[in-house]
């Protein structure tokens, strides 16, 4: 669990990243495959598809379908206790480089808090720059490293 001096930035939840939190855990436990993948950032499909060329390189009867089939159950056993839909806090929690953390509890004799990470990405739209809420479901270890 990450803790709040982890943190750079707490502060009230707004009405997208609510959404988005609580259209993660819809999409998520949905059969359509293709949706839980649009709602990914683009830094976690990189990830998922990286890991699929370098499993298919050695293995060339694991086909792409299948492979992010298996991360979405693996995602949807840890997010499990929240298909009832828990309640979401007030709060996000921003990190030095943007993700946001929204925590949702879930519900029984000892409610679990569970992040969901989200992304903001850039894209342009009738020539004007936007940003959109993409879900991250990996931590960013790769920023701890130093070489």
């Amino acid at each position: 669990m990450l803790k709040n001096e982890e943190f750079a930035l707490t502060k009230e939840l707004t009405n997208e990243q609510q959404e988005a939190a609580r259209n993660f855990i819809q999409v998520l436990f949905q059969e359509n495959l293709s949706e839980f993948w649009n709602i990914l950032c683009d830094i976690d499909k990189s990830r998922i598809y990286g890991l699929y060329e370098a499993n298919h390189y050695y293995d060339s009867d694991i086909e792409l379908h299948g492979f992010v089939q298996e991360i979405r159950d693996n995602v949807r056993a840890v997010y499990a206790p929240l298909q009832g839909q828990g309640g979401i806090s007030t709060k996000v929690r921003y990190t030095s480089e943007g993700k946001m953390y929204v925590y949702i509890l879930g519900s029984g004799e000892n409610p679990k808090v569970y992040p969901v990470g989200l992304m903001p990405e850039t894209y342009i739209e009738q020539e004007r720059f936007s940003q959109r809420l993409q879900i991250s479901i990996y931590n960013d270890e790769f920023r701890n490293v130093v070489l």
